[in-house]
């Protein structure tokens, strides 16, 4: 008997699809000549590495990879035949190109859930559109404006340690991940709104927007298989999940909030005249920045943006924000509570300004808070990797060979829609650009860099922590200035300790790389510390 004397014809139709379709995807990976490169065999014929990698960083794994394989390898995931490769010269095309190598459109669509899509997700002429009007909020002068802000924060934040010192006689044990949490929202707040979210003061009211942040957080402290099955598979997202709810009632809010003040912003821009845009200027937030740039006169006809994308803007500076740089800020102070002789040095350093509000330019004369900020950076990347995708089939240089069956090729010929994983944190410490320590946390090493790192295509102290090419962090300078005020003012006043042994303290596996306790992984991200206030000699 037949299969269609089994089955409806309408079935057939539907199983012959899925056959075509396999049969599509099979041959896709079969006659992928990036095959020819070394590499792991898959774990699972159906998905390749996709749970090892949405569960946990693959930066371990890659650097085993590399050691077993060499440095230009190739590994499956699903259908895709993904490249991977710690080749900087390699890297520095890939990041340069970006009308050739994008973010692949799942990761846009998973983060746009999170971000909207703001200057961090689109591409091509759409992403220069959009960076043409946000770039001004970032320049150096709009930078230095904030230096009040941050020390307002951050002196702010040392007042509620103070307290809690003192109501536990001499020794306060704070969670100190979600305290610099608090106040990088605050400062997010402030910064982009002229608008006080109130995380840090002592009443703690309930605040819809700082809830909505929660509600993100909460929502990708761990990973599960359906979220998996919905990024890799496009088909179930039609099915509802719990994660993307959230995702989706935080943004609303978020969305909510940022349309109202976008609209008094205009109103405020076309009535207060010049006076008063100077005014606001020397005040400074990222929304009057942009919106005033949207309106200007300087822009071509048909260049300004519409008010969902500013609204996508101010949702990615209010997300991406505040949650990197707290991530920072946390790893610096797990990384000096680690190394109390590091600590008692930068203390020393910081005591040496004479005033509690340094400007900008006394903190960056500090070499060793730099140093030691540079370090930070380096090991603890809030994103360990990266991904991008061939758009076209390309020729991909490389500055060290990849033999093929015995042949040495100094490129390799990459197929359209390739993903590419760009290896943040394995290129941040790798052995063979940094030397046998690269594992090492040592302050010291950035007195006198080996020659090899100057080939990393990163836009900041040698490193990709926050990329290079056009994709590059527009807010680096806000987060590093804000991590450095934080740590002036609260280094000169506690001693710092961790609260639980070293050994229990890891990194989340989760898209953003937050401290946690191995111990007790279902509270989530935490860093526990001993706090005292310092008394000097």
């Amino acid at each position: 008997m037949l299969l269609h004397d089994l089955l409806p014809p309408a079935c057939c139709v539907a199983l012959g699809a899925a056959l075509w379709r396999l049969w599509l995807l099979y041959s896709r990976v079969a006659h992928n000549r990036l095959r020819a490169l070394p590499g792991p065999p898959s774990p699972s014929v159906l998905l390749g590495y996709a749970w090892q990698f949405w569960t946990t960083d693959p930066t371990e794994l890659h650097e085993e990879w590399v050691r077993l394989f060499g440095r230009t390898i190739h590994y499956r995931i699903v259908s895709h035949v993904c490249l991977f490769t710690m080749d900087t010269k390699a890297l520095g095309r890939i990041l340069a190109h970006d009308e050739v190598y994008q973010k692949p459109p799942p990761v846009r669509d998973f983060v746009a859930q999170m971000l909207g899509n703001g200057t961090v997700l689109t591409e091509g002429e759409q992403h220069r559109k959009q960076k043409r009007v946000v770039n001004p909020a970032f320049g150096p002068m709009q930078i230095r404006e904030f230096t009040d802000l941050f020390l307002a924060k951050a002196s702010q934040l040392r007042d509620v340690f103070s307290l809690e010192v003192t109501r536990h006689r001499g020794v306060a044990h704070l969670d100190v991940y979600d305290w610099v949490l608090r106040m990088t929202l605050d400062v997010i707040g402030e910064a982009a709104f002229s608008y006080n979210i109130g995380t840090l003061d002592p009443e703690d009211k309930p605040n819809e927007l700082c809830d909505a942040f929660r509600l993100v957080s909460q929502s990708v402290t761990r990973m599960s298989w359906f979220p998996m099955l919905r990024f890799f598979f496009p088909a179930l997202r039609i099915l509802p999940e719990e994660q993307s709810r959230r995702f989706n009632k935080a943004h609303a809010v978020m969305s909510d909030f940022a349309r109202q003040l976008i609209e008094d912003k205009k109103r405020e821009l076309a009535e207060g005249g010049a006076n008063a845009k100077a005014s606001r200027r020397k005040r400074g937030d990222f929304l009057t920045l942009v919106v005033e740039a949207n309106m200007g006169s300087t822009l071509p006809e048909g260049e300004q943006l519409s008010t969902e994308t500013i609204i996508d803007e101010c949702a990615t500076f209010l997300s991406a924000g505040h949650e990197t740089t707290a991530i920072t800020l946390s790893w610096f102070m797990y990384s000096i509570a680690s190394y109390p002789h590091v600590q008692e040095k930068l203390r020393k350093e910081l005591l040496s300004v004479a005033t509690e509000h340094p400007t900008i330019e006394q903190l960056s004369s500090l070499t060793y808070l730099d140093n030691v900020l540079r370090e930070v950076v380096r090991l603890y990347p809030a994103i360990p990797s990266s991904l991008r995708m061939a758009m076209e089939d390309d020729l991909l240089p490389l500055g060290e060979p990849v033999y093929i069956n015995g042949v040495p090729h100094d490129w390799i010929r990459v197929p359209k829609g390739t993903p590419i994983v760009i290896p943040i944190l394995a290129i941040n410490r790798d052995k063979e650009l940094w030397g046998e320590d690269a594992f090492e946390f040592r302050p010291e090493r950035w007195d006198a860099l080996p020659e090899a790192v100057s080939s990393i295509p990163g836009i900041w102290a040698n490193n990709l922590t926050f990329m290079g090419g056009q994709h590059a962090c527009l807010g680096f300078r806000f987060s590093l200035n804000e991590v450095k005020v934080a740590v002036f003012t609260l280094l000169r006043a506690f001693e710092f300790e961790l609260a639980v042994p070293a050994e229990d303290m890891g990194k989340s596996p989760t898209f953003l790389v937050r401290p946690m306790r191995l111990s007790d992984p279902e509270r989530g991200p935490q860093l526990p510390m001993l706090v005292r206030a310092y008394r000097g000699d």
